[in-house]
């Protein structure tokens, strides 16, 4: 099935779950998978749909777009889908809040952003005072201004957040004059750039560790469908060896689901990505502690990092040599 996209509304999250996705499970095969972003980061995930790697190795799945981890997690929690690509930080406060979420991989340790704004900021400071966009609370792109902009001395209270949707949006709140910045992941950097606005931080160089694409799903789901997680992790790495191995072909991928057909952003978009991609996706403990770090919750401060992921997958398909078949052993 082809990817479903959702558009940003007003209304609760909860309301738009339950009249969208209340269709139960019919099969165990069946595997409805959620991602928050719309970035040159999830072409594995497109690619194994649309080479049928997923059919491959016994699944029927369908790709869901929920812009936000925390649409993500309350999808996850509701079963509305089995499992969620998204940050790691909103996996883990949803597990604070009483959640039984597990992170299960981690694709991409770093984020995946830039910050443009009006062509007369010329550094980071200088957002002080400022509204700057981002997707949605508790998403990636929330986390990421905090962090970078605290690394240029600015408090949380320096500057405003408009919460305006996915990296379309946001770009549109730029150009509408809704917002004086926006955080943004490639391709729609370059795009920013072409319409005029400035870099003014990009988180991809200054390499923050942040679990930018986790791997989530429920406990208990997980317990009963193990041989699914491994297939999903089969034909999930198979597409990143495909992608690695045949750059036109991601480029294709890349445009279809972007809707962006400029080669210069494309190649651009696949630099920042597939390379960068994790061939071995084990979620790193000092990942899951930054989250714990930068958790409000009370219950982050006396948190056992250990509880919160499962790198048992990944480790069994290390062990058995299925990740040195696709890449070799390096």
């Amino acid at each position: 099935m082809g990817t479903i996209a959702f558009p940003v509304s007003f209304w609760p999250v909860g309301i738009i779950l339950c009249l969208w996705l209340s269709t139960p499970l019919l099969a165990a095969s069946k595997l409805r998978i959620g991602y928050s972003a719309i970035s040159a980061t999830q072409v594995p995930l497109w690619a194994a749909e649309d080479r049928g790697l997923f059919k491959k190795y016994g699944i029927d799945a369908e790709l869901i777009y929920l812009a936000g981890g925390s649409k993500i997690a309350l999808a996850l929690e509701s079963e509305s889908i089995q499992m969620g690509r998204f940050n790691v930080a909103s996996g883990v406060d949803a597990r604070l809040a009483g959640a039984s979420l597990l992170v299960i991989g981690s694709f991409y340790d770093y984020y995946y952003f830039q910050i443009f704004g009006k062509p007369a900021l010329q550094n980071p400071s200088q957002l002080k005072g400022k509204v700057i966009a981002a997707s949605s609370p508790g998403s990636a792109s929330e986390y990421g201004i905090h962090d970078a902009l605290a690394h240029f001395g600015l408090k949380e209270n320096d500057y405003k957040i408009l919460y305006a949707g996915g990296t379309d949006s946001r770009v549109q709140a730029l150009q509408q004059g809704l917002a004086d910045a926006a955080i943004i992941s490639p391709p729609n950097g370059l795009i920013a750039q072409k319409l005029g606005f400035r870099e003014i931080a990009n988180l991809m160089e200054m390499k923050i560790p942040f679990g930018y694409g986790g791997l989530v799903a429920k406990e208990r789901w997980l317990r009963q469908n193990r041989e699914t997680v491994l297939n999903f992790f089969r034909g999930y790495l198979e597409a990143l060896a495909a992608l690695r191995q045949d750059q036109e072909y991601a480029l294709r991928m890349i445009g279809k689901f972007s809707r962006i057909s400029d080669r210069e952003i494309l190649l651009e978009s696949y630099r920042t990505s597939i390379p960068q991609t994790p061939i071995r996706p084990y979620v790193k403990r000092e990942i899951v502690e930054k989250a714990l770090k930068m958790s409000k919750k009370e219950a982050a401060r006396r948190a056992d990092p250990e509880k919160f992921y499962d790198n048992s997958s990944v480790q069994e398909l290390d062990d058995s040599g299925f990740i040195a078949s696709l890449f070799g052993k390096n």
